[in-house]
């Protein structure tokens, strides 16, 4: 049967080598842990400035504009009748409405679009539309009064 002997009663002595050798070991290891805590704790994370780190940009930039040039913005009109008129990309389909009517144009190989829109008396409300093949659009609004008798 073992006997347990406390560790202070033990008589054999460490020798004086072995024992600054054993120091100098902990001492090493123990810094070398807490300089890698160190390194690890007061290092701030970089963030990457490649604009490519998530992939390459697949979409390709949105481009889609619409100018309405004709008519202005609280138009008056003493026709019943008005030019619609304004720039967007080349063949594309331009949504032209009011509260009573929708009308459809295409637009012309440099961008440019325009077409005759008849007014009902008072106030209408123009708004005209541009889509492309993904899904987005643009829109404008103009109002134009329209009245019979000249002021």
């Amino acid at each position: 049967m073992l006997k347990w002997i406390h560790p202070m009663k033990v008589k054999k002595k460490l020798p004086f080598v072995n024992f600054f050798l054993s120091m100098i070991l902990v001492s090493i290891v123990s810094l070398a842990f807490l300089g890698g805590l160190y390194y690890i704790l007061n290092t701030p994370l970089q963030k990457s400035t490649d604009p490519f780190i998530k992939g390459p940009v697949t979409k390709p930039p949105k481009t889609l504009r619409l100018d309405l040039d004709q008519p202005d913005q609280d138009f008056l009109s003493y026709s019943s009748s008005i030019i619609v008129s304004g720039k967007t990309g080349p063949a594309k389909e331009v949504l032209i409405s009011t509260d009573t009517n929708d009308l459809v144009i295409k637009s012309k190989p440099d961008g440019s679009f325009s077409t005759v829109l008849d007014l009902d008396e008072g106030l209408n409300r123009i708004t005209a539309v541009v889509f492309d093949s993904t899904g987005e659009f643009r829109s404008t609004e103009r109002s134009v009064y329209y009245s019979k008798e000249k002021l």
